[in-house]
């Protein structure tokens, strides 16, 4: 599965409910996309291209989304 947030250009997310997120991805081509992950995924994924976000603060802007 690909990580949204380091293999796309764009990444916008928007809050499902407390448990889920729908990220929105645009390719470098301009092809865009949908993807529904847990919250607990799009964390771990997001910590990966952004390392010195700790869990508390990323999981307040997966709540607001972004």
């Amino acid at each position: 599965m690909p990580n949204v947030f380091t293999d796309y250009a764009e990444t916008h997310w928007v809050p499902i409910n407390d448990d889920m997120v729908t990220v929105q991805t645009v390719d470098a081509a301009g092809r865009r996309e949908n993807h529904v992950l847990s919250v607990a995924d799009a964390l771990a994924q997001f910590k990966v291209k952004y390392p010195f976000v700790d869990d508390a603060q990323a999981a307040e802007l997966f709540a607001r989304g972004g």
